[in-house]
């Protein structure tokens, strides 16, 4: 291993509107003590999302300032990917950028979202079969991604809100170049309760739950009781939101008997594979779980009451 001279520091960054209720600077700035980096630090920048010009000013003052990387979180997965010089062909295909490199002076866009959710669910919930059906909460960034990184599937159906329809289309477009069926409903109690009937998986992919509002849910105890605990506790459930660490749509779920994976998980694989992108070293997945715990502290310390 190279040992870096004293003198040198290493800058990523998170960028997104919002930001605060984000533990990123806790797992990366982990990620280099772990791998043996000198002088890092995580920056958390709200770019907000009230001014269009705000992203692209953003995006193109990393070079200058000598950021190595960057996350991009809600709402500029999508919208980012006017700004790059290049896009990795795995971002091309989710229409999602949600990792930055600044490769001399160029930014050059990849998906790691796609990795991390894929990991998440097969490591803590199984393996998805082509035989199976999905279904997703939400048509944005995380929906793409999670999209592009399942294998060819029976079915996958998108709740989505009216506001989402010229949203879901785009998406609808986008993936039949790739022969990925996809149906959309609206989100009413008899679409929810009928979809979930019929899953496999249930995936929220929406910030429905997300600190501070973490009372809200997009599934209902209702909902639970006319699907019925028989079939509940047949379903995995998983949540792409991390803070708090058991939203309250897994907390239902898991009252039901469901299997739950915490959205801490994603999280976590694709900082991974982000951070191996930025800095060319690479987290030990037998780190996974003691970094799971840090992270579960910090929200706690930061944000519970």
């Amino acid at each position: 291993m190279i040992k870096q001279k004293s003198h040198h520091q290493t800058i990523t960054c998170l960028i997104g509107d919002p930001v605060e209720h984000s533990v990123s600077d806790v797992m990366f700035c982990r990620f280099a003590e772990l791998t043996g980096i000198k002088n890092y630090s995580h920056l958390k920048f709200r770019v907000a999302k009230t001014n269009p010009t705000n992203l692209g000013n953003a995006l193109r003052a990393i070079p200058i300032l000598g950021i190595s990387g960057a996350n991009i979180t809600l709402p500029y997965k999508e919208l980012a990917m006017q700004y790059f010089d290049s896009i990795d062909r795995t971002a091309q295909f989710v229409g999602a950028i949600n990792t930055l490199v600044n490769r001399n002076g160029k930014l050059v866009g990849y998906n790691s979202d796609c990795i991390g959710a894929v990991a998440a669910i097969k490591k803590k919930l199984r393996a998805i079969k082509s035989s199976n059906k999905i279904v997703i909460f939400g048509a944005g960034g995380a929906s793409r991604a999670i999209i592009g990184g399942l294998p060819k599937v029976s079915q996958i159906v998108l709740l989505i809100r009216p506001t989402d329809s010229k949203r879901v289309e785009k998406l609808k477009k986008h993936f039949k170049k790739y022969h990925q069926k996809i149906e959309d409903k609206l989100l009413t109690d008899q679409n929810i309760i009928s979809a979930i009937k019929d899953a496999d998986f249930v995936i929220n992919a929406t910030p429905v739950g997300m600190y501070p509002n973490i009372n809200n849910s997009l599934i209902t105890k209702n909902h639970l009781e006319k699907i019925g605990k028989s079939k509940v506790k047949t379903i995995a459930f998983f949540d792409v939101v991390f803070n708090p660490f058991e939203t309250e749509f897994l907390k239902l779920a898991k009252q039901y008997g469901a299997q739950t994976c915490p959205g801490i998980y994603m999280m976590i694989y694709q900082g991974i594979q982000a951070f191996k992108l930025w800095t060319g070293r690479r987290v030990k997945d037998e780190n996974v779980e003691a970094i799971v715990n840090l992270l579960k502290k910090a929200i706690k310390f930061r944000y519970e009451k």
